[in-house]
């Protein structure tokens, strides 16, 4: 028994420790948004605007995060053992849970 809560405590000071924070956070989105721009095809948005948007955004994808980051509401909370992050915007919205120096969103991105 007294294994098992050495254990317990090690692996909660390790995920102390490793606790992702906001700033990671930030960078996680940037880099989550970048990524969907490049997966993203020219002419399935089904608007004109959309499409010239995501072309200028597929030729320079890191001024494209500072275009559409003012759209994009987000939360930051830090808790003892994780963070979490919530993200709401541009018709999407996900929550993602920080830990052991990574982002996970279970569910992805959903629509609103």
């Amino acid at each position: 028994m007294v294994r098992l809560v050495l254990i317990l405590a090690v692996i909660a000071a390790i995920a102390w420790a490793t606790k992702p924070d906001e700033e990671k956070a930030e960078a996680t989105l940037r880099e989550q948004l970048i990524l969907a721009v490049g997966r993203a095809d020219v002419g399935d948005s089904g608007s004109a605007g959309r499409d010239l948007a995501l072309a200028v955004c597929k030729m320079r994808p890191s001024d494209c995060y500072e275009l559409v980051r003012p759209e994009i509401d987000t939360v930051y909370t830090d808790y003892a053992l994780f963070s979490r992050f919530d993200i709401e915007g541009l018709g999407k919205e996900a929550t993602c849970y920080g830990a052991f120096t990574r982002f996970f969103c279970p569910g992805g991105l959903k629509d609103i």
